[in-house]
């Protein structure tokens, strides 16, 4: 579980990072990041749903920045941004967060002092990695051609054992850290079926410092909607605007592969379609991937696709997820303008992961079905 990159389903999850050179002031971070010297650091915010950047600021040749940022912070998660690396923080104005890292090893390399929170997310994560470093090395392998039914057997049931691991280490992370708002993270690889107790005592510990905060609220949400079944999602809570309301028809997509071939969400009418809009560089997106494939495997022969929208800026990056994430249907599509993307735009798409499930008919069936709630459904539809 990659929590560095998590960020819950309707959000994405914004970190802050306010660099100083003055650890006298609160409210700002300081910090070097070797190999970042000349390049832009960008401060990035949650604002309506949507990552924003606003705050930046130009290392030094050292790597040394400094962001002061234009307004006061409350408690939430922010994002320092510079390439196509990232950390999240936790943090307020009340906090000087300092963030040291090398730009060639970014996640490796990586430290922070001065955040608390921020400083329990990293060892969270830090924690966690071993068990996502080995889920992608199975997947890698159970994807991998000439594999025997034997070997694939084995290795998918190695990574279920892997990921009853991960569980078991989150519960029992959970058990000392409810209060923290990493805990928002944590949960989000628990199930409310079975885990509900723990949902319960995590809203209810952050009510009152994280309660004003949209990642508290959806996923709050979310569960409430799975654990009353369908009925929210298919009255359309969760769509995020855009006018594609459940029971209306999925507006139509037309956009280039990789290939640069145009293909067309109505091409697969007939079919039961998860609209899936993603990108290369979200954390919560990928950590999601491998849920999309377990459905895909097991419905596909049943006439379920996967309609993928990437909002990636370039073609490398999306093309290299695609492959290391296995996914192995044809319909990936994307204009390559990131927030501006056509499609995401028309679906009203302020945050990622966002999908949409489309019927046989082409009309919209609800949003946002992921992981149990999007088993949940296709089981419902197809019966096994």
């Amino acid at each position: 579980m990659n929590l560095k990159y998590i960020i819950p389903s309707l959000l994405v999850t914004a970190v802050v990072i306010m660099a100083c050179n003055s650890h006298q002031q609160q409210g700002i971070i300081s910090g070097k990041i070797e190999g970042a010297g000349g390049k832009t650091i960008y401060l990035e915010s949650f604002i309506n749903n949507r990552s924003v950047r606003t705050d930046s600021t130009v290392a030094g040749s050292d790597g040394a920045f400094t962001i002061v940022p234009g307004r006061k912070l409350e408690l939430n998660f922010y994002r320092l941004l510079v390439d196509e690396e990232f950390v999240t923080l936790i943090t307020d104005s009340t906090e000087s967060p300092e963030v040291t890292a090398n730009l060639a090893d970014f996640s490796k390399s990586l430290h922070i002092n001065g955040s608390i929170e921020s400083e329990t997310l990293h060892e969270l994560e830090m924690n966690s990695e071993p068990f996502d470093t080995k889920d992608v090395e199975l997947r890698k392998k159970i994807t991998a051609a000439g594999i025997s039914p034997e070997e694939k057997s084995m290795l998918n049931q190695e990574l279920i054992n892997n990921r009853k691991s991960r569980t078991d280490y989150i519960k029992t992370w959970l058990e000392t850290h409810s209060a923290s708002p990493s805990a928002l993270l944590a949960i989000q690889h628990l199930d409310p079926r079975t885990d509900m107790s723990l949902f319960n005592k995590v809203f209810s510990d952050l009510e009152k410092p994280m309660g004003h905060s949209i990642l508290y609220k959806g996923i709050k949400q979310q569960v409430q909607m799975f654990m009353t079944k369908d009925k929210g999602t298919e009255q359309g809570g969760g769509a995020q605007g855009g006018g594609n309301v459940a029971g209306k028809p999925a507006p139509e997509i037309a956009l280039n592969d990789p290939k640069g071939n145009i293909r067309k969400l109505s091409d697969l009418k007939g079919k039961t379609v998860l609209i899936d809009f993603w990108a290369s560089w979200c954390g919560p997106c990928r950590r999601e991937n491998p849920n999309v494939v377990k459905a895909y495997q097991k419905y596909n022969k049943d006439g379920f696709e996967v309609f993928s929208v990437s909002l990636d800026k370039a073609k490398e990056p999306w093309l290299k997820a695609i492959a290391d994430d296995g996914l192995i249907w044809p319909n990936h599509v994307s204009d390559l303008k990131y927030w501006d993307c056509e499609a995401a735009g028309t679906y009203g798409v302020r945050s990622i992961p966002f999908t949409v499930l489309v019927d046989k008919e082409g009309n919209i069936i609800g949003h946002n079905f992921r992981g149990p709630m999007l088993e949940e459904k296709l089981k419902a539809i197809y019966g096994h």
